[in-house]
């Protein structure tokens, strides 16, 4: 393989990691700010819903904090050379 082949791939895979970054990363924070504001601006009598959506209010919050881990702190399995 040559060098700039080596090259365009390692770009293209990058590219592909971030987009999936940014996808997912955007995915939870509009979740987050979905169950959050559905939190703070309802009064809700039952207080098993209640206790729900605070769960899943902290779950996205959670997930907001999670996701920059798993994508970019975790090292990539490189193929072996042959």
């Amino acid at each position: 393989m040559s060098d700039q082949n080596a090259k365009s791939g390692l770009l293209l895979r990058r590219r592909s990691k971030v987009i999936g970054f940014i996808i997912a990363e955007a995915s939870a924070i509009g979740v987050l700010f979905l169950v959050g504001s559905f939190a703070v601006s309802s009064r809700l009598t039952d207080s098993t819903l209640a206790f729900s959506i605070n769960i899943l209010t902290i779950a996205a919050a959670a997930a907001v904090a999670i996701i920059p881990i798993a994508f970019f702190a975790v090292a990539p399995i490189l193929p072996g050379r042959r």
